[in-house]
């Protein structure tokens, strides 16, 4: 099945990436995150795939193909940053709204992270060109660069990515799969395989007109109730006709 998303763990190899400190290389946490969402993307049944799932170098031509030939819709591009700031940034092309960016950017500040900024950024020589090259190369896939926070932060960025990362990549599969209205499962309500198979019966309840997958955890009135059982024995009928 074609990916909807790609997960592009930053950096790698002999490029450590600038947002690393005592603790920790950025190339080994952003790839930390990368796998932890890469997997429970497929429990929830979204499609995804990822430019890296180890420590190897990608130069820009091949890590910007990587995507380009996946076929995926979306790309992920996880980062810390540097520079003494604090707060999560996320960063669009300047050719796609910031609906996603913006999404992302909340979901990661609502489970304790400061927000810095969501922004675009242009070529300074060229106006009509992206500055980075996950958005300049990265061909269709519409593509947000998360940064998490700063790894030289003077604030409290360090102890946040060291304690809460999980948190902070949980939040960003929870606002992709609101964002291309796929029904979500947290993942302590999960036993064995309840996950993947909620997911593969919500999508079936959507594009069989039972259920619209919203709301999960809130509770189901009566009149909702039947609604559902109306709707599911209606098709069960037309099938058998």
């Amino acid at each position: 099945m074609k990916p909807i998303l790609i997960i592009d763990p930053g950096h790698g190899g002999k490029d450590s990436g600038g947002g690393s400190n005592q603790y920790w290389k950025e190339k080994d946490l952003v790839l930390k995150i990368s796998l932890y969402q890469y997997e429970r993307f497929k429990q929830l049944g979204v499609p995804v795939t990822l430019t890296r799932d180890k420590d190897v170098y990608l130069d820009s031509s091949k890590r910007t193909k990587i995507v380009r030939d996946s076929g995926a819709e979306y790309c992920i591009s996880n980062h810390i940053n540097a520079g003494g700031g604090d707060g999560v940034e996320t960063i669009h092309s300047i050719y796609a709204n910031d609906k996603l960016a913006v999404m992302l950017a909340d979901a990661i500040n609502k489970v304790g992270q400061n927000l810095r900024r969501v922004f675009t950024r242009t070529l300074p020589y060229d106006r009509k060109k992206d500055y980075y090259y996950m958005h300049r190369e990265t061909g269709s896939v519409n593509t947000t660069i998360v940064e998490y926070g700063f790894a030289d932060s003077k604030k409290d960025d360090v102890q946040q990515l060291l304690n809460d990362w999980k948190d902070y990549a949980e939040s960003v599969v929870k606002a992709f799969c609101s964002h291309i209205g796929h029904g979500y499962v947290a993942p302590f309500e999960q036993k064995d395989d309840y996950a993947h198979e909620l997911a593969k019966a919500l999508e079936w309840a959507k594009e069989n007109g039972i259920s619209n997958g919203e709301r999960l955890n809130e509770p189901c009135t009566r009149a909702q109730q039947t609604i559902m059982l109306y709707r599911f024995f209606n098709l069960v009928n037309t099938l058998n006709k």
